[in-house]
């Protein structure tokens, strides 16, 4: 031992366990007490934190000793010496435990200096590239849950791919403009406007970019982070500039007067993917439309009452709006009689009506007639709130009959669907709002004008009851459009926005056909980016803030009419690319004439700039432009995006459009999608609920590593739950597999790779046999990599750690890495064999457990190696060796065979396990087995039968007899068995039992070990 490791405590906790340990390889864990009957009798979990099998335990003054059959007598030595310093006993200085909070930062600190982050970037250039491009995360905030989840996961993918052999660059990104930075620095800085206000910004964003870029370092994410995209980068600004001329230019661009979404409290118009669903309480009214007196008249000649159509709506602010009623075609409606009044409404509907007015009298009700809705085409109503107005009755399939009473009010400047029924029947699109949610000037009644639709809500109401229109009134709990910033409940106005023309050149068609080329993992993605396609026919580009890309084009004085030219943008993009979006800002027409950028015969006296700002999911679905098409680092398509599910109306969607309207091609060939963080209950993580974790929280507890095994855990079908159950689920898998390696290392202590590497066709058969299920493991991890099914990597190295190494090929062979020669050509195989294997898992945990495959591999692979993240996954695996490790055997009979055995030590182990809890043995050293199978001539796999179920069962004495006599069946149909003590002389060396004539009572191999 070096005077090195004679220092080192660490070492000296290694030779306490070591001194402690049973060398031959089959034992208890004193504090484990009887092991539960029909499990495998075996050293303690090489995976857990206690592999190494302590002395028995004594037994208490007093107890009696267990009694051995009278007829196996134990003869053991007057006096032995200490062989312990004669064993290959197990060392390395790979601690046990991770100490993440010492050993991360400095392998961070290593990493920079190594400059990973960069070399990562150009490992395997000239190869296939694999371009995963970065969905950018907002700049502002440190970075949560959510962001971790995305980018650890990016990173499994991205090294996975370049372990792969690809050339994997990664180029991270960041959404810079848009309303909560404008607001938050407007509120740090009251009355900052123009330029200023624009320069404020810039600062902002580049504040958290460097703050969020720290933070996703310390997760072990290697990407080309000196070098990132920013959408307020001038070139990335002028690239958004020129995208939109190519879009004026092809005809995809209007601008006109239309109902969208807006937030009355950003004062902004939103996109779809800015809205969010809530539940909400708002009231539920039954409202009197009278019809006008010549369709009475002709509807019903026999009546000398009004007649009133039935309208339901939950927005009663709406109501003075209101410019036509909805009926279905196809349905039919019913007169009935109220007391003195005629109501109208559909013939699917009355009985509910009925109830909710009148529950405990509903005998005041008489139907009076029915009709066909085609009776009502063309007929009119009597406006509520505007007496000189009628309004007409429309036929329209889009009306419901599972509620109201199918009679909708249709108010084309409020509402969406009413906005595109408008246009469909020339009504007029009546929306004298304002952007903070008031009635403007010209609403009719005028008492409304300057109140805000929320106190409107109320006035309505008790006009209607004043009137006598109010049937019913009552309340509702629906889902309602809500904000995505403020969380405030939206409205619905007509305004003079931008638009993109969906339907242009059959875009939306030829986008819907174009999803069957896109992989979707999950499959049902492409089932939520088809919904959210199907349902758009234009895209308000159009945002009334500061802080973003402008619209270059001029309005006239009259805000009728616009300049709209591509060339005069791309010149405007052109200078933008030299100063920033500030140019617009700050440039006076004059000065565009005087630049050259408008002729100089241009009226300038006649326009102004537009002030609006281009959505900010525009400036990020431009990136597949930006960044896949113009930055040599990536190329188009990319081969993954990858992002939250919400992307579906987001980005996915946004780029998709996007490259389909300027290329006709997909940005992406596939799609991957993960859920939201939530708690065990299922809630979204939020600061209301109280049950927000931060990245650190879960490093501070299991590790950065384990923060990343998380992300691996995670299936991406559903949302991401952090509990303390999972946590605690995760740290055991960490320590199966951190402890796994460390065995392995702990047996390799004195080989030399260069020099004691066994051919595979010289190995034994139990060691060609793990080398087999080995290859196999990685065969699966690459397909799973290849797939992006981390979280079958996740289960795949958990169970091969606690099962396939722990549970049986390094418990069996404990004894010969122990006992045998220091450099026997059995102990030299099984070397081999460890040295493979953890070359391998240390190369396929590195995606995932990047700290400590690191750490590992600065064990084994010695001074000056390049990091684990910048090699392949190991290359024996390829299946090149697998004829060689198969030894001739066809894989069929070779697995058979294999299978075969292993169901022989099981049962044979229950026996051994039934003895022992008669107290005649204590491991199964001190059991002599003797069995009858016929099946086991059949096997091709072993040479010596007799030698491997010694080495297999873990047995001093294994016997094979020809008959059943005095043997007893067990669970294996034709295996009978006998266990019994064994006799003779303990060996003091490995322990095994056998009738010894040497002095000291060493059997053979320990004699010729030692010589």
């Amino acid at each position: 031992m070096s005077k090195k490791q004679k220092k080192s405590g660490h070492q000296k906790n290694n030779q306490t366990n070591n001194q402690k340990n049973y060398p031959g390889g089959a034992g208890q864990h004193p504090q484990q007490g009887p092991q539960a009957p029909g499990r495998d009798l075996k050293t303690p979990d090489i995976a857990s934190d206690s592999f190494m099998v302590k002395p028995e335990p004594a037994r208490p003054a007093g107890a009696p000793e267990a009694q051995a059959p009278v007829e196996t007598p134990v003869v053991t030595p007057e006096k032995t010496r200490d062989f312990k310093d004669t064993l290959s006993l197990p060392r390395t200085e790979f601690s046990l435990r991770a100490d993440a909070a010492i050993n991360d930062p400095r392998m961070l600190q290593r990493w920079e200096l190594e400059r990973l982050a960069e070399h990562a970037q150009s490992v395997h250039a000239g190869a296939e590239q694999f371009i995963l491009p970065d969905g950018p995360p907002y700049a502002n905030g440190h970075i949560h849950l959510g962001h971790a989840y995305n980018k650890i996961l990016k990173d499994i993918v991205a090294k996975a791919h370049r372990m792969m052999g690809y050339h994997t660059p990664v180029i991270p990104g960041w959404d810079c403009h848009g309303l909560p930075i404008e607001h938050k620095v407007s509120q740090d800085h009251p009355g900052l406007q123009g330029a200023a206000l624009t320069t404020a910004c810039r600062e902002y964003a580049c504040k958290w970019i460097a703050v969020q870029r720290d933070e996703f370092k310390k997760l072990g994410v290697l990407m080309d982070w000196e070098r990132p995209y920013l959408t307020m980068n001038y070139s990335y600004e002028a690239s958004v500039l020129r995208v939109f001329a190519d879009l004026v230019e092809t005809g995809y661009i209007e601008r006109k007067n239309k109902t969208i979404s807006w937030c009355h409290s950003c004062q902004t118009a939103l996109a779809s993917a800015e809205i969010e669903y809530e539940d909400r309480k708002d009231p539920s009214l039954y409202v009197l439309f009278k019809l006008s007196d010549r369709d009475t008249k002709r509807l019903v000649p026999q009546l000398a009452k009004p007649v009133f159509v039935v309208i339901w709506t939950t927005t009663p602010w709406t109501l003075p709006l209101n410019r036509a009623v909805l009926m279905r075609a196809d349905a039919q409606y019913q007169l009935v009689k109220r007391g003195d009044r005629y109501l109208l409404m559909g013939s699917e509907r009355v009985a509910s009506i009925m109830a909710l007015c009148d529950a405990e009298n509903v005998q005041d009700w008489r139907l009076v007639e029915t009709f066909k809705a085609q009776e009502f085409a063309g007929c009119s109503l009597q406006h509520p709130f505007d007496s000189e107005r009628l309004v007409p009755i429309i036929l329209d399939q889009s009306v419901g009959l599972d509620e109201g009473s199918a009679c909708v009010h249709c108010a084309p400047g409020c509402g969406p669907s009413d906005y595109e029924t408008g246009v469909k029947n020339g009504l007029e699109i009546y929306s004298p709002l304002t952007p903070d949610g008031r009635y403007d000037t010209g609403i009719i009644p005028a008492a409304l004008a300057g109140m805000s639709i929320a106190d409107a809500q109320g006035w309505v109401i008790r006009m209607l009851m004043e009137q006598g229109l109010l049937l019913h009134k009552g309340s509702i709990r629906h889902s309602y459009p809500h904000c995505w910033r403020c969380h405030n409940g939206i409205m619905f106005r007509a305004t003079t926005q931008w638009f993109c023309n969906l339907n242009n050149r059959d875009t939306k068609a030829k986008t819907l056909d174009m999803l069957d080329t896109i992989t979707f993992i999950p499959a049902q993605g492409k089932n939520f980016l088809r919904a959210t396609i199907e349902n758009r026919w234009e895209w308000c580009l159009s945002r009334q803030r500061s802080w973003g890309v402008p619209i270059p084009a001029l309005i006239a004085h009259d805000s009728k009419t616009a300049f709209v030219d591509p060339s005069f943008m791309r010149r405007v993009a052109d200078a933008v690319e030299q100063h920033g979006t500030e140019f617009w800002t700050v440039t006076p027409l004059e000065e565009l004439v005087a630049q050259g950028l408008l002729p100089e015969s241009f009226p300038v006296h006649e326009y102004r700039k537009e002030k609006d700002i281009l959505d900010v999911w525009f400036e990020s679905g431009v990136s597949q432009y930006a960044v896949l098409r113009r930055d040599p680092r990536a190329s188009f398509p990319a081969d993954l995006y990858l992002e939250g599910l919400d992307q579906h109306r987001g980005w996915f969607q946004s780029s998709l459009l996007i490259s389909m309207m300027l290329t006709g091609e997909p940005p992406m060939r596939a799609i991957m999608t993960h859920g939201f963080t939530v708690d065990e209950q299922g809630r979204k993580m939020s600061k209301s609920l109280g049950n927000v974790m931060a990245p650190q929280q879960i490093i501070d507890r299991v590790g950065t590593d384990g923060l990343r095994l998380w992300v691996a855990s995670i299936g991406n079908e559903g949302d991401a739950i952090v509990s303390d159950r999972l946590l605690s689920n995760i740290e055991q898998v960490y320590r199966k597999i951190r402890n796994t390696c460390r065995f392995l290392l702990q047996n390799l202590y004195d080989f030399d790779s260069a020099r004691d590497l066994v051919p595979h066709h010289d190995l034994t058969p139990f060691d060609r046999y793990a080398l087999v299920q080995l290859q196999r493991l990685q065969e699966r991890v690459l397909a799973e990599y290849r797939s992006c099914n981390v979280t079958a990597i996740f289960h795949l190295l958990g169970d091969y750690c606690s099962g396939e190494l722990s549970s049986l090929y390094a418990d069996i062979v404990k004894d010969r890495l122990y006992c045998d020669k220091h450099n026997s050509a059995v102990r030299r195989s099984t070397q081999t064999a460890f040295w493979t294997i953890l070359d391998s898992l240390t190369r396929l945990i590195a995606p995932i457990l990047s700290f400590t495959a690191e750490q590992v591999a600065d064990y084994y692979q010695g001074a000056g190696h390049p990091s684990i993240h910048l090699q392949k996954f190991a290359e024996w695996g390829d299946g090149r060796d697998l004829p060689i490790l198969l030894a001739g055997v066809p894989a069929e009979k070779f697995d058979a065979d294999w299978k075969l055995l292993k169901e022989v030590r099981t049962a044979v182990l229950k026996g051994v396990e039934e003895l022992r809890a008669q107290g005649l043995v204590k491991h199964p050293l001190e059991a002599a087995i003797t069995l009858s199978y016929p099946m086991l001539d059949t096997i091709t796999v072993v040479d010596d039968m007799h030698e491997f179920l010694k080495m297999f069962l873990i047995a001093s004495v294994v016997e094979l007899v020809p008959g059943n006599a005095g043997l007893q069946p067990t669970a294996l149909e034709g295996l009978f068995i006998r266990v019994d003590r064994a006799v003779g002389t303990k060996c003091p060396r490995c322990w095994q039992w056998g009738t010894y004539e040497q002095s000291e009572g060493l059997c053979p191999r320990c004699v010729a070990a030692i010589s």
